[in-house]
């Protein structure tokens, strides 16, 4: 299973941390995000792995290549971070070979365990989600009408609340298990965008729910983080080392 990971972005929100370096480059503890990333596919099992970098990405590439020797894996440069919205970084991303792949934003850090529990879904595509999420402020929530996988209600750098009888089954957790025919259908989508303004890839992978089957997995409790903030900087630091172990 190849995974394409999201590293292009500026991270305005952990400014001045993130003046010339991509926040994955920084420490949580005694250890930067990325070694915990890169520990957590590791222990999952992700074998090829695609990363696609920007903002700090000299950095971030100098890490990969000192982490990873002798493995497989892909540094894509995006260039246009600045210019262009996330729907690039993601046709970047998932357009580089055909076959299985798991989509993954590059602020977030989770179990190995859920991570490989997705990967063994069967469904074509396979969600995480947070059913009793602690986040203060989650900015997208998963719509799932009597168990079927349907919306994600998006609130960019706001909250999403769910509503009685809306279907809300907890908070999504920003990585998706794709089989070939709804990568090729994703990116055959993103193909046809202008790559400016709001992203669409949420609303592309709702287009992708209703003709592919479609199945969730629980975090189950389970500790993993988003980090955009200062605040989620912190946290991530006092849960890195649990997370890599759930």
């Amino acid at each position: 299973m190849r995974l394409a990971c999201l590293m292009a972005g500026s991270s305005s929100r952990l400014l001045p941390l993130t003046t010339s370096r991509h926040k994955a480059s920084l420490m949580l503890g005694k250890r930067r995000m990325v070694d915990y990333q890169l520990e957590s596919f590791d222990r999952a099992g992700i074998g090829h792995k695609t990363f696609v970098l920007g903002h700090g990405a000299t950095e971030v590439a100098q890490i990969l290549f000192e982490s990873l020797g002798g493995s497989h894996f892909i540094v894509s440069h995006n260039p246009q971070f600045k210019s262009r919205n996330l729907d690039w970084s993601a046709w970047l991303a998932l357009s580089q070979h055909p076959g299985p792949v798991i989509y993954y934003e590059g602020d977030l850090l989770i179990p190995p365990s859920l991570l490989k529990q997705v990967i063994d879904n069967p469904a074509e595509i396979c969600i995480a989600v947070d059913s009793d999420s602690k986040n203060p402020s989650i900015d997208t929530l998963v719509i799932a009408p009597n168990g079927k996988v349907e919306h994600l209600l998006f609130i960019e750098h706001g909250t999403a609340k769910s509503q009685p009888g809306d279907g809300a089954i907890g908070e999504f957790i920003c990585f998706v298990k794709l089989g070939e025919a709804a990568r090729q259908f994703i990116i055959d989508a993103l193909s046809t965008l202008p790559f400016e303004g709001e992203m669409q890839l949420y609303k592309i992978f709702e287009q992708a729910f209703s003709r592919f089957p479609t199945a969730y997995v629980d975090a189950g409790g389970r500790p993993w983080i988003e980090v955009d903030n200062h605040n989620d900087l912190q946290r991530a630091t006092h849960l890195a080392e649990e997370i890599l172990t759930s």
